[in-house]
């Protein structure tokens, strides 16, 4: 993947405040020509540095207001693989992460109420976990991943 320079980091500084914002006012908020923002986006796009500019939705406006984060060994015998495509049919499962450490999987979870924790907790024990240690969230930071957009380049 080719490095990134000022401008594009610029462009997504300007999608990550709003990733809706239309090419022409990205255009015109950095000095540059519709067809260069675009001709860089769709670059951004192709290399894989650009991934997605996703919708992020409040799990409580879905009435799922408690999200804890479940740290997950798996059994023996179970792969990442098997236990991600059974998280997939989960809805209480909002987003993982595949560790290497003392876990195997992180799993962030939204419920509607304590007892729908303790069945979502069962429901990824049931899926291959050997064991599960379970953090209820009581914020989430938002806005981060910035600076890494600012960070100077090095040569």
């Amino acid at each position: 993947m080719k490095s990134l320079d000022d401008v594009d980091r610029s462009l997504l500084q300007a999608l990550a405040r709003d990733g809706r914002a239309p090419v022409r006012a990205l255009a015109r908020d950095l000095a540059l020509g519709d067809s260069t923002v675009s001709v860089r986006l769709r670059r951004l796009r192709d290399s894989g540095a650009l991934t997605a500019i996703r919708v992020e939705v409040d799990p409580a406006a879905l009435g799922r207001p408690i999200q804890a984060l479940v740290r997950v060994r798996l059994r023996h015998g179970v792969t990442c693989g098997t236990y991600e495509r059974r998280l997939r049919e989960m809805p209480a499962v909002l987003s993982a992460l595949v560790l290497l450490g003392d876990a195997d999987i992180e799993v962030r979870v939204a419920c509607r109420n304590m007892d729908d924790l303790e069945l979502a907790v069962a429901t990824l024990r049931e899926a291959g976990a050997a064991t599960t240690s379970t953090q209820i969230v009581t914020r989430t930071v938002t806005g981060l991943g910035q600076a890494l957009l600012a960070e100077k380049r090095t040569k």
